[in-house]
C-alpha cells in the first residue's frame, strides 16, 4: 500500500512540472519602468538687456544667444481687404461741424490770440488754481473807467438778453450768473498800471490796511480768471507800464488765476505803444490776449464816444437787432463773452 501512495505522489509531481490544470497559477511579475536619462545642462552665459523708462531702469536677464521675437501682425484672410478705399452706400457720412457765427466778419481766432502753447499754459494755471480752491464760476476785472462806464459784461445778468444766433454762448452766461453785474474792488476811475499796487487806491471799506486793490479783489472774489484792462491812463512811461503790467500777470499766475489781457481801442498815449507792450507781455508769459482793438476796427469811429476813450453805449440787449453791431460797448461785451466761452471750454477740455 505504501508503495502505491508513493507512486501516486510522484505522478502528481510530474504532472505539475508540465503545467497541468491541477497546479496553482503562478503570480504575475510587474514589468520594470525604465529610468529617464537626463543629460547635464551646460550653463549658458546671460546678457543684460536694460529697459529704460522716464523714472527708473529695469534690468531683464535673457540668454545671450536668445533672439528677441518681433511681434508678427495677424493678417486677415486673403479675401478680406485691408483698407476700404471707396465708401459703400451704407456708410454714414461724418458730420461737419456747424461754423460759429462771426462778429462783424471776425472769427474767434481773430479776437482771441491763443496758440497751443498758450492754451497748455493756461490749463496748467487753471489746474493750479483748482488745487488751491479757486472758484471756477468766478472772474474778476482789473481796470479803469473804460470797464465801469458802462460796466463791462454786466448786460449778461439782465433778464432781457436775446442772443439770437449766438445762443451757443448761453451755457457760459449761466456758468457766471450773478458775477456779470459785479464791479469788484479792482476797478477804479483813472486807474494806472502803477497805481494797482499802491494801497492808497484800495477801497478802505473792503480792503484791510496796506492791502493793494488786486490782492484785496483776489481775497474777496477768489476768481479763476482775471480780465486786465489797463493802459488808457498810462502815457509817457512805456517801461513803467510794461513793468507794472508784468507784475499783475505774475501775481495772477502765482495765485492760480488765468490773466486775460485786453487791448484797447483808444490811442491815449498818442500811438499804439501800450497795445504793443500788452501783446508782447502776453506772448512772454503765454497767456491769452483778447484783442478788443481788432474788434473796434470793424466799428464806426472804432466804437468810441466823443472823448475817444470810452465806448459808445447801446442799451438794447438784443443781438438780433442789426443796430447793436455798431455799438462799441455792445460789441465789446459780445466779444468778451465769446472769449470767456472759448477759454472756459479750453480749460475744461483738460478734465478740470
Amino acid at each position: 500500500m505504501r508503495m502505491l501512495l508513493n507512486f501516486h505522489f510522484f505522478l502528481v509531481g510530474i504532472l505539475c512540472l508540465v503545467g497541468l490544470a491541477a497546479c496553482a497559477a503562478p503570480t504575475a511579475v510587474p514589468t520594470p519602468v525604465p529610468t529617464l536619462s537626463i543629460s547635464p545642462v551646460t550653463a549658458t552665459p546671460v546678457a543684460t538687456v536694460v529697459v529704460e523708462s522716464a523714472a527708473s531702469h529695469t534690468a531683464v536677464q535673457l540668454p545671450a544667444d536668445t533672439a528677441v521675437p518681433t511681434a508678427t501682425p495677424t493678417l486677415p484672410p486673403t479675401n478680406t481687404p485691408l483698407l476700404s478705399v471707396a465708401p459703400t452706400a451704407t456708410d454714414t457720412p461724418t458730420a461737419t461741424p456747424t461754423p460759429l457765427p462771426l462778429l462783424n466778419g471776425l472769427t474767434i481766432q481773430d479776437i482771441l490770440i491763443m496758440d497751443e502753447a498758450t492754451a497748455a499754459n493756461m490749463r496748467q494755471i487753471f489746474a493750479n488754481g483748482q488745487q488751491w480752491g479757486r472758484d471756477p464760476r468766478a472772474y474778476s476785472v482789473l481796470g479803469d473807467s473804460t470797464v465801469m462806464t458802462p460796466h463791462l459784461l454786466a448786460r449778461f445778468d439782465r433778464d432781457d438778453l436775446i442772443l439770437g444766433e449766438y445762443a451757443y454762448l448761453q451755457p457760459t452766461v449761466a456758468h457766471f450768473q450773478g458775477v456779470w453785474k459785479r464791479f469788484g474792488v479792482a476797478t477804479n476811475y483813472g486807474l494806472h498800471a502803477w497805481s494797482v499796487f499802491d494801497p492808497l487806491w484800495a477801497d478802505k471799506k473792503w480792503c484791510v490796511p496796506n492791502e493793494d486793490l488786486l490782492t484785496c479783489e483776489f481775497r474777496l472774489q477768489n476768481p479763476a480768471f482775471l480780465f486786465v484792462r489797463l493802459g488808457s491812463n498810462d502815457a509817457g512811461s512805456p517801461s513803467g507800464f510794461s513793468y507794472n503790467v508784468r507784475l499783475v500777470i505774475e501775481q495772477a499766475i502765482a495765485n492760480g488765476i488765468v490773466p486775460i489781457i485786453i487791448t484797447k481801442p483808444d490811442r491815449f498815449e498818442g500811438d499804439d505803444t501800450n497795445n504793443e507792450i500788452l501783446r508782447q507781455l502776453a506772448a512772454d508769459y503765454l497767456v491769452p490776449i483778447w484783442d478788443l482793438d481788432r474788434v473796434a476796427e470793424t466799428l464806426p469811429g472804432k466804437g468810441l464816444d466823443t472823448d475817444q476813450v470810452h465806448t459808445v453805449e447801446y442799451p438794447a440787449n438784443d443781438f438780433t437787432d442789426p443796430a447793436v453791431f455798431s455799438s462799441g460797448h455792445a460789441m465789446q461785451d459780445l466779444a468778451g463773452l465769446m472769449v470767456l466761452h472759448t477759454i472756459l471750454e479750453t480749460v475744461q477740455a483738460s478734465g478740470n
